[in-house]
């Protein structure tokens, strides 16, 4: 297992480091505190992509 880290998704994802702490502190991206760090597995990316375009997927 793969830990990312916020910069990592925010990279990846093509968004702001502050919209991946609103997710995480939202409860809508799950991710594990280390210390002052914080922790994104690729399992808990891909639940949280998967959700999302499962929400969309229905509405244009």
């Amino acid at each position: 297992m793969q830990l990312l880290t916020i910069e990592d998704v925010a990279e990846m994802l093509k968004v702001s480091k502050r919209t991946v702490y609103e997710w995480i502190r939202a409860g809508k991206l799950e991710a594990v505190k280390a210390g002052s760090l914080w922790r994104i597995s690729e399992e808990a990316l891909q639940d949280f992509l998967v959700k999302g375009s499962r929400k969309s997927g229905g509405q244009e």
